[in-house]
């Protein structure tokens, strides 16, 4: 199972380089309904851009609701204060996709392996970010496509931030 979800990673890594974007959040996700696993990774502006205009829209609905009196309904069209972690509108979506071959199951197990090869790649993934204080992980879980996230543990011994000579960081 690990192997499988290693390759993966070892793909989707390759074509991130290849790419040449700053890695703002990179997130593993499980496709649930086709079985596959692939790699989605976003920018900081491709982030900003698409919090900004999901926000643009819901204003709409929220202004609406709070002019009728509707405090249930605005709570339902919130502003996003964060960062984007709409996968279909990363800036790279599905790389890496692969379909989960029949002798690996959708398991607890599964996810465990998930997140836990998400962790030992986290120095890879920070050498392609111009800020790495800021990059997120994220991780499909058994019950959502976005069940986990999390950042550098940068208070961890032996994880020394270094630039590259293009301004990225690495450990």
């Amino acid at each position: 199972m690990r192997t499988f979800i290693d390759v993966v990673l070892a793909d989707a890594l390759d074509q991130v380089r290849a790419a040449g974007v700053s890695v703002y959040t990179f997130a593993v996700y499980f496709d649930h309904e086709s079985h596959a696993l692939s790699v989605c990774v976003d920018t900081l502006e491709n982030s900003r851009s698409t919090v900004a205009s999901i926000n643009e829209y819901n204003s709409k609905y929220f202004h609406k609701a709070v002019a009728s009196g509707d405090l249930k309904g605005a709570s339902l069209w919130q502003a996003n204060i964060g960062r984007s972690l709409s996968l279909g509108d990363f800036h790279l979506v599905n790389v890496g996709r692969r379909d989960l071959p029949s002798n690996v199951k959708a398991s607890p197990e599964f996810f465990v392996g998930l997140v836990q090869s998400l962790v030992s790649i986290e120095s890879e993934v920070a050498a392609l970010s111009s800020d790495p204080e800021a990059l997120v992980f994220c991780c499909s879980g058994t019950g959502d496509e976005i069940e986990y996230c999390w950042s550098l543990g940068l208070d961890l011994p032996n994880q020394t931030i270094q630039r590259t000579p293009n301004g990225a960081a690495g450990r």
